[in-house]
């Protein structure tokens, strides 16, 4: 009885001493000082710095103090670091969401103490923020993310009171992080040069915004065949900051229209022109899809966090009047009859000028509905030239942008020839001419840079 006895007391005397061991670490005057938990012992690492600001930022430090066990696979500095440069829109943690940064933190945690003795190959482990991650010890002691990360483990085995900690070289991330716009460009090595142009317009910010925005995005030939198009241009830094602001933001809607949405219309950009009024981009898509008249996509619907960005093979510049006529396959015999040869009044040049303009031009139907009404007219050539300069002044108010919410129900606008044509919105939108006609304004407000165009269904005859 008595050699049993001892046999219990030493494992106690014992027992005793480690306990001891343990929960006293030092004794100050009498003070007893409690082990270290794991957020005093990653506070106590400089290199683990950043990790201790985003557990405070993300109010984990009572729960990871007070609760417990844990196994904390921490992230260095570099790694919170690569982090940070990974997405355009974040330069320190206050830029991170307080809900992401919560659950990249967590998926740091896992419950129990797991020493890296304990790790097996292939072995998955779930972690706090429900998804999990997995050991590769094929080569040394990896851990495999959701993400397809593979993260070392740089020191293993820092014990704490309540857990244990492995330092890492990256942030575990459960998901890919979803990208914003402005991340997919730069991610894209054949835009840098539009990454470039955006940082000089000071862009940026606005393209990492919440919103849903469309961008097509010139690739760097496209930007180096618009520098090598102007003598003047060398490189980025000889564009005007202005006129690259305004040619960039030719280029977003602020809509998102994905390939399958796109149609033979216009949509309004985020750049303007005369009173503000936003330019609009020519889209088409009858045998073949092509933007502001000749700009083609490269790639199509790359998805970001707030919009979806296309590629394409072309810097659209912002057009005038001119442009918009000469661009639309449906107003190319207005275009013929601006550009015919007998003319004693240079109206493309004209129409160049700053304006600002109000055009109502006809369709090509417009115009051969008005040859097939006169006998001796076949062509426009058969028009006396004097008509078809009276004509065509007839079209132009050249005293401002008027968008269609300008127009007034009886309201009276002189064109260039002097005569006047009369709203008429008591059904639809119509122009009664001097001739009597009442015409309908079939589509309305597209904004040129000098001007804007409606589009009506009759030539207008004074």
């Amino acid at each position: 009885m008595i050699a049993k006895k001892s046999i219990f007391k030493l494992p106690l005397v014992l027992l005793l001493v480690v306990s001891f061991s343990v929960f006293t670490s030092c004794l100050d005057d009498g003070e007893v000082v409690a082990p270290k938990g794991i957020v005093d012992k990653v506070d106590e690492k400089p290199e683990l710095s950043i990790l201790v600001q985003a557990l405070i930022k993300a109010d984990l430090v009572v729960d990871l103090k007070t609760g417990g066990p844990f196994t904390v696979f921490a992230p260095n500095n570099e790694a919170f670091q690569k982090l940070l440069d990974s997405k355009a829109a974040w330069n320190s943690l206050d830029d991170i969401p307080e809900d992401v940064l919560k659950s990249v933190l967590l998926y740091h945690v896992v419950s129990g103490r797991n020493q890296a003795s304990d790790l097996s190959d292939n072995q998955n482990i779930a972690t706090l923020n429900g998804a999990s991650i997995t050991v590769d010890l094929s080569s040394g002691v990896m851990i495999e993310t959701e993400s397809d990360q593979s993260v070392s483990v740089l020191e293993a085995d820092i014990k704490a009171a309540n857990g244990i900690i492995h330092v890492v070289d990256e942030v575990f991330l459960p998901t890919e992080l979803p990208m914003d716009i402005t991340d997919l460009a730069i991610a894209n090595e054949d835009l840098s040069i539009l990454v470039q142009a955006l940082q000089k317009a000071d862009l940026v910010s606005a393209l990492q915004a919440d919103g849903n925005f469309t961008v097509f995005a010139p690739t760097n030939k496209a930007f180096q065949n618009l520098l090598d198009s102007n003598d003047d241009w060398s490189s980025l830094d000889d564009i005007p900051v202005e006129t690259l602001k305004s040619v960039l933001l030719f280029h977003v809607l602020s809509s998102k229209v994905e390939s399958k949405d796109l149609s033979d219309t216009y949509v309004k950009t985020l750049a303007t022109g005369p009173n503000d009024e936003m330019l609009s981009l020519q889209v088409e898509t009858t045998g073949g899809v092509e933007f502001n008249g000749d700009s083609k996509p490269v790639m199509v619907d790359k998805m970001a966090s707030n919009g979806v960005v296309h590629v394409i093979d072309k810097v659209m510049l912002p057009p005038n009047v001119v442009t918009l006529a000469l661009n639309n396959s449906g107003f190319t015999t207005l275009v013929a009859a601006l550009t015919d040869s007998r003319h004693t009044v240079d109206f493309v040049s004209l129409l160049k000028m700053d304006g600002p303009y109000t055009i109502f031009v006809p369709t090509n139907d417009a115009f051969q509905a008005l040859l097939d009404g006169n006998t001796s007219w076949n062509s426009l050539a058969d028009i006396p030239i004097a008509t078809l300069e009276a004509v065509l002044k007839y079209h132009v108010f050249a005293n401002g942008n008027v968008q269609s919410d300008e127009l007034t129900d009886n309201q009276e606008i002189i064109m260039f020839d002097g005569n006047k044509v009369i709203v008429d919105l008591s059904n639809g939108a119509k122009l009664e001419t001097t001739s009597s006609q009442s015409v309908v304004i079939s589509l309305t407000d597209v904004q040129g840079t000098n001007g804007v165009i409606h589009v009506v269904n009759s030539v207008l005859l004074p």
